[in-house]
């Protein structure tokens, strides 16, 4: 699935902020490299970046920062930066996880930060009309793959289901995938949820130090 994009002349000109200040965020980590895409035009090589995330982050960044200073806001923010020692014991009481993914639990207990993102990962799935047993796949997943959390821009991970029809017996198999955009998939294969690794990383970090999260 393709984001849209948006030049970079057209992020300064929407969002006021100036060159200078986008490039000192760039080198901070509030926005992350792999954001900045060049691009071929008639006029030469221009950057660009994924319209809704670039706009969502400056917002932020702005709003935030006039209650933290810009280094908070890294640890908050930037992607790569993965909260080591934390250990919540109340998951549900997080925003991005919540009362609904009760069933998704597996402990009782305190949960690594890696796990509260896999548990987020599996509630939006239940957001999105999963079926509880859906749902923990995601979850089982992505607690695994704890180490992609430190790059997850442009991971997605998918509940996908698969239709198997051999000799009149007709078979649905459930899986979850973590990969790249754009994903390839069979034909036989239809997604069922799609979901933002960044953007889940980034709500649990959010929830974890007192921001808001959409």
């Amino acid at each position: 699935m393709s984001e849209e994009l948006i030049p970079k002349k057209e992020v300064l000109r929407l969002t006021g902020i100036s060159y200078g200040q986008l490039y000192r965020w760039k080198r901070m980590g509030l926005i992350p490299e792999a954001w900045f895409v060049r691009r071929s035009t008639f006029t030469g090589q221009e950057t660009f970046f994924p319209k809704e995330k670039i706009l969502r982050r400056i917002e932020e960044v702005l709003r935030l920062k006039e209650e933290k200073p810009l280094e908070e806001l890294v640890k908050l923010l930037a992607p790569e930066v993965i909260p080591t020692e934390v250990s919540y014991p109340d998951p549900l009481a997080l925003s991005p996880i919540g009362a609904e993914a009760r069933e998704l639990l597996w402990k009782a207990g305190e949960y690594s930060f890696p796990e509260l993102v896999a548990l987020a990962g599996g509630a939006q799935a239940l957001r999105q009309g999963a079926l509880p047993g859906e749902g923990r796949l995601l979850v089982e997943l992505l607690r695994t793959q704890a180490e992609a959390f430190r790059q997850p821009t442009g991971l997605a991970a998918v509940l996908a289901e698969k239709t198997v029809d051999r000799e009149a017996l007709v078979i649905r198999i459930s899986f979850g995938v973590l990969a790249r955009e754009p994903l390839a998939l069979d034909r036989d294969t239809r997604i069922k949820v799609r979901l933002d690794l960044e953007k889940v990383v980034e709500d649990v970090k959010k929830a974890l130090g007192g921001g808001t999260s959409a």
